[in-house]
């Protein structure tokens, strides 16, 4: 990890006008084009025309007349392809969708139209359901079988933490009423104390298959392995803001309590508290390069942990804990802002093959009896599956990649930052045909616009959030 006096955090210091405070001030931002306005309204109506189910959770893919083939609950307990889901269309529901409901609630929040709410609600809706379908404490399930309650075993840190996330948002938006605002908190602390009497590991919904991501511990893996720990700052990142989180929505001390002790406690297998983890950040790898963990994890599985350092931001009493916390936001904005460019390598009249056919992958498969060895399947599956659909490739590291950093640079909240990468956002927001792409990725153009929007409106430092009341749950 790099140390706040190596070059790297020189230039994130320079980026930020001269010191970690100086990400705070309000230059002359660039305003939303019409343009951009226009094009990200398209994608909203693209994704809600081929990309949403019924049960408001996302399909990673579909042909481009909105075909999906969803696993059936047969499969999905037999664990074909593999026990994680992972090439399905099933794959990333609580993932995506938590990000997405971010999203959601912003453009409510400018609106204030039934239709925005509506979409927000069902979104929500989903994320509920997929907690409610497992039979595990703290599982959070990725998407549903053609059944509507079929679902693969095993579920991630890269599920539970987006879910965690959105219905933070959603909770805190103002949109819900209050019956459903207390249902919302009372699921997220079910799911927290779960995971809490789990060690804060993210469990497979069959006890003896183990678990896949682990929050309260450093990152247990070695380079080129996939073993289901985490880097540790997303790792730190994620567990602080779930903390944070469960007691803005409950109102209760001890989630309170216990986040102020997990910021100064250092993890298992690190010299540095979880709070020194943060404000370092992380380096990305550049987009279809391998990570290399633990301290440089990809754009698009890493971005979240961003969102929750924002969030970290805004709801943190301390100056000198929120200076901390920015520190982490600018060297990742830093970090990200390089990549948007990539946007232009995007070739939108490409006739690469996208075959959504997944069961092709079957030849592979092999039964699992633990977690590693479904990683290990599906880690297989993985070469045969880019084989296949080349087209997934070339949306994944000229599309999906750019609109991730582009939501990195604009989560950090810092003007210079923002200003510098401004062009290179506005190019990303208008380039791709959102109807010729066949992964769901470019729900992160939402993200982006509607995080621009918030920087816009905000004063130099948001006023922290201030708890719910305990009694609303009690």
């Amino acid at each position: 990890m790099h140390q706040l006096a190596s070059p790297f955090a020189a230039l994130v210091l320079v980026l930020a006008t001269g010191g970690p405070m100086a990400s705070s001030a309000r230059d002359n931002a660039v305003p939303t084009s019409p343009d951009e306005a226009h094009s990200v309204e398209r994608a909203h109506e693209e994704i809600w025309r081929r990309f949403m189910s019924p049960h408001g959770t996302f399909y990673d893919y579909t042909d481009s007349a909105g075909t999906v083939l969803l696993p059936t609950p047969e499969e999905c307990a037999a664990a074909r392809p593999n026990a994680l889901g992972w090439w399905t269309p099933i794959e990333n529901g609580a993932f995506f969708g938590g990000l997405y409901l971010d999203a959601l609630c912003g453009r409510w929040r400018a609106q204030k139209t039934a239709a925005a709410a509506q979409r927000a609600q069902a979104v929500c809706r989903g994320l509920l359901k997929l907690a409610e379908v497992g039979s595990t404490p703290g599982f959070i399930a990725r998407g549903f079988a053609g059944d509507g309650a079929g679902h693969y075993a095993a579920s991630s840190s890269d599920q539970t933490y987006p879910w965690f996330y959105g219905l933070w948002q959603y909770a805190t938006s103002g949109l819900p009423d209050e019956p459903e605002r207390l249902r919302v908190a009372a699921t997220m602390e079910r799911v927290a104390l779960g995971l809490e009497a789990n060690d804060w590991k993210m469990p497979c919904d069959q006890r003896e298959f183990g678990h896949f991501g682990h929050w309260s511990g450093g990152f247990a893996g070695t380079r080129g392995t996939l073993s289901g720990a985490e880097p540790q700052f997303d790792a730190a990142a994620r567990l602080l803001f779930v903390l944070r989180a469960l007691h803005h929505v409950t109102g209760k001390a001890r989630w309170l309590h216990l986040y102020r002790a997990m910021l100064a406690e250092k993890p298992p297998g690190s010299n540095r508290s979880r709070l020194e983890i943060c404000a370092q950040g992380v380096r990305y790898v550049p987009p279809g390069e391998p990570p290399r963990y633990p301290e440089s994890p990809p754009i698009w599985t890493s971005a979240s942990s961003q969102a929750g350092l924002r969030a970290l931001v805004e709801m943190e009493e301390d100056a000198a804990v929120r200076a901390q916390f920015q520190l982490g936001l600018d060297a990742n904005a830093a970090s990200a802002s390089r990549f948007i460019s990539r946007f232009r390598e995007y070739d939108n009249g490409n006739d690469l093959p996208f075959d959504i056919n997944w069961r092709a992958l079957n030849a592979l498969w092999k039964p699992q009896a633990e977690i590693g060895e479904a990683v290990q399947l599906a880690t297989r599956q993985y070469s045969a599956w880019n084989k296949q659909s080349p087209r997934r490739l070339a949306e994944a590291d000229a599309m999906r990649d750019p609109l991730f950093a582009a939501w990195i640079v604009a989560l950090s909240g810092n003007a210079s930052i923002i200003a510098g990468a401004r062009p290179d956002i506005r190019g990303a927001l208008t380039h791709y045909r959102w109807d010729r792409l066949h992964t769901c990725l470019f729900f992160m153009a939402e993200c982006v616009h509607w995080q621009l929007q918030k920087h816009d409106r905000i004063e130099t430092r948001p006023p922290a959030i201030p708890p719910i009341p305990s009694r609303s749950l009690e």
